[in-house]
């Protein structure tokens, strides 16, 4: 029996536009529009090649998840390189640009195994650098005793904001004028003005 060779091709211009397609529906119709009939559409492309391309719908979603982590993992390591880098951390994560597509990786996590699993992976590899990120400022500023833990501080910084980030998505944005003030002025204890 010979192997598909489409599942082995990482560049292929038909692949990359599934994962764009894949991607784009995500952003726009969310996980419903996760299906083979819809993605392959959106590509111009007929349904069998997904399953040429991609062993299964879990290795497509997971694809995409790595390309939007990977993209993600840039702006991180800009805003991490900058003067203010916690600061600059919180800007990101408040305007995530794939924020939207976070919910949906979220839900089709509850149906692939393999998505929760990158998911946590990654979420666990960025707490990790954002800790030390935390640990450099205070050792820079000298805090010995700073007001919150490095870990209690990056889990604070990603959680609020994306707690914002879904509650905009359904237009409520009730206390995050004050949220932004009380995560700022926290940061600025950090890396003052």
């Amino acid at each position: 029996m010979v192997a598909n060779r489409g599942y082995l091709s990482t560049s292929a211009a038909t692949r990359l536009r599934l994962i764009d397609a894949a991607s784009a529906l995500l952003d726009e119709d969310g996980y419903p529009a996760f299906t083979v009939r819809r993605i392959a559409a959106r590509a111009e492309v007929k349904p069998q090649l997904v399953h040429y391309y991609f062993r299964s719908m879990e290795e497509l979603v997971v694809t995409v998840f790595q390309r939007s982590s990977a993209s993600y993992f840039r702006l991180h390591d800009e805003a991490l390189s900058g003067p203010r880098p916690l600061h600059a951390l919180w800007e990101l994560n408040c305007n995530m640009p794939e924020g939207r597509r976070m919910l949906e990786y979220v839900a089709l996590g509850k149906i692939y195994p393999a998505l929760r699993e990158a998911m946590r992976a990654s979420g666990e590899s960025f707490r990790a650098i954002q800790i030390e990120a935390v640990e450099r400022v205070c050792a820079a500023r000298g805090l010995t005793d700073p007001p919150m833990a490095p870990a209690a501080l990056a889990a604070l910084i990603s959680a609020m904001a994306r707690s914002m980030i879904i509650e905009n998505n359904v237009a409520m944005t009730v206390g995050h004028e004050q949220v932004r003030a009380f995560v700022e002025a926290t940061l600025k204890l950090y890396e003052p003005d």
